[in-house]
């Protein structure tokens, strides 16, 4: 029976990512047909000449139809995710996705967000010179997101609505699968490798593994999903902030990474550590609490 259970589980861990590949498949043919309906209700003159591999090429390449496919797939992964969640985990208002974390947490929580993409960029920069092929398709995909060629559309998709799809099922679904099936580290690792995988790019995918150990480790610690998705956010939207002559010298590179891991540290300590950093020994309850025993000793011995 144990062992059925666990077959289960590791079963039920690739079954999110299947899915998520399959609304991917959905969304992307959804828009292929939306481009050919619009394509037919044209009433351009040159609409009858255009084949089919132009109009991919012109329509389905264009930035603001990223955006859509983009936004579209994140909300079709929020809702069949976030139901699947919910109904896997049934939190209350103290639990879970629906989790109330305090403002000092949050802080340290954008703030960790903000030092890990200082981070993750001053090692890049580092790293480029090494892997000059495999940091093309990785400044195009950055590109659409950052560049001029950006709607709004994308930047809604990647830094509101990326961070609570990928957190529901990477750190929501397949952590908890994966922690009923095997220790708690392990299933940080595997989910991680998987979030690696799921990005599709070497370069991405390398960070995106550390990175999904941090927010596994840290989804673990918190056991509040809300948590990993503010830090997603800030990582996330901190990108637009990060002025690129920063890393023009070595020296620039260097002390970056230097400050933005201390920083870093120091902030995943503090969410971790928040209760006991700000809770101070109420002395005059304790005192109460003396009197009142001492009041009540008294009492029952005047009762005998």
């Amino acid at each position: 029976m144990e062992s059925n259970n666990r077959i289960r589980n590791i079963i039920n861990i690739f079954i999110p990512c299947i899915i998520a590949l399959f609304l991917q498949v959905v969304v992307i043919f959804g828009d292929i047909v939306g481009i050919f309906i619009k394509n037919c209700l044209s009433k351009e003159k040159t609409v009858a000449t255009r084949t089919i591999e132009t109009i991919l090429s012109q329509d389905y390449t264009q930035p603001m139809n990223k955006a859509i496919i983009s936004a579209a797939q994140f909300i079709l992964y929020i809702l069949v995710f976030g139901l699947w969640f919910y109904k896997l985990k049934k939190p209350s208002l103290k639990e879970g996705f629906f989790g109330i974390i305090k403002p000092p947490i949050i802080i340290g929580l954008i703030m960790a967000g903000i030092s890990g993409q200082f981070f993750v960029d001053s090692i890049l920069s580092l790293i480029r010179p090494i892997f000059k092929t495999a940091f093309e398709s990785y400044d195009e995909l950055v590109s659409n997101v950052t560049g001029v060629s950006s709607s709004w559309l994308m930047f809604l998709a990647v830094f509101l609505l990326a961070p609570i799809a990928e957190e529901l099922l990477f750190r929501g679904l397949i952590l908890i699968y994966a922690k009923k099936c095997m220790p708690a580290m392990l299933a940080i690792v595997i989910q991680a490798l998987i979030f690696g995988i799921y990005h599709g790019n070497l370069i991405q995918g390398t960070y995106a593994f550390l990175l999904g150990i941090l927010l596994g480790f840290i989804a673990h610690k918190t056991n509040n999903l809300f948590t990993v998705i503010v830090f997603h956010m800030a990582l996330n939207t901190s990108i637009i902030a990060i002025p690129g002559d920063i890393f023009n010298s070595m020296a620039s590179r260097v002390l970056t990474a230097c400050i933005s891991a201390v920083i870093l540290t120091l902030s995943i300590y503090f969410v971790f550590n928040i209760n006991k950093l700000i809770r101070k020994p109420d002395t005059k309850s304790k005192g109460k609490k003396i009197k009142n025993k001492s009041i009540n000793k008294t009492d029952s011995n005047d009762i005998e």
